[in-house]
């Protein structure tokens, strides 16, 4: 068990730094700061700086402090949106890579995330990422369509459908505990858990 016996030879300082960067309160608002306002500064430094300069001059200050908010409350949706897409239990895992079907992995190994108008008009379809894993090729304009069509001739039955309370448990998912195995030596199956005290207090998916 390598991640195991990492983690409990890790030094202290860089146990502390993962448990409070993965902790959910922290790990969204960071991860969002990081991919949409510090990821890449190169590639991203025209839409970064030259719109953000646009509103400011021409909108004023208060509406460049409300556009980078909103920008950053944006982003921190789209990371949990992105963390609901495998996250979830439970997970699609198989002994070795011969096993391993493709069918499967995208209906058992992707989640399917009912969002309720308005949201859905600005998700451009995230939320059906089990139709994304297998077939790459569909839109994301007809991604909600395919899936109505899918869900009237039963073909997500199967699918791991995330929603209601199941969201907020999954979004505090913060480690996979188990192996690339379908179970492990006593039987136990691969599962993500939540941190001490997301757990005890029910915010875990089982």
């Amino acid at each position: 068990m390598p991640g195991k016996l990492q983690s409990l030879t890790a030094p202290w300082w860089k146990w502390l730094a993962h448990r409070i960067i993965r902790d959910p309160i922290f790990f969204y608002p960071l991860a969002s700061l990081y991919v949409f306002f510090l990821n890449k500064p190169l590639q991203h430094a025209p839409y970064r700086t030259v719109v953000p300069l646009l509103v400011y001059l021409f909108l004023g200050s208060q509406t460049f402090f409300a556009y980078l908010l909103a920008s950053w409350i944006g982003g921190a949706i789209g990371v949990a949106l992105f963390h609901l897409q495998h996250h979830c239990n439970t997970p699609y895992r198989c002994e070795d890579d011969s096993a391993r079907n493709h069918v499967d992995a995208a209906l058992l190994g992707s989640t399917r995330i009912p969002l309720p108008w308005p949201i859905s008009v600005f998700s451009y379809g995230i939320e059906y990422h089990h139709i994304h894993h297998f077939d790459v090729r569909v839109p994301g304009y007809h991604l909600e369509r395919c899936d109505a069509e899918g869900e009237a001739q039963n073909l997500w039955a199967r699918v791991n459908t995330v929603d209601g309370l199941r969201v907020l448990k999954s979004l505090c998912h913060t480690q996979f505990r188990g192996s690339s195995k379908v179970a492990d030596e006593s039987g136990r199956q691969p599962q993500f858990v939540s941190f001490w005290p997301y757990s005890v207090i029910g915010l875990q998916d089982t």
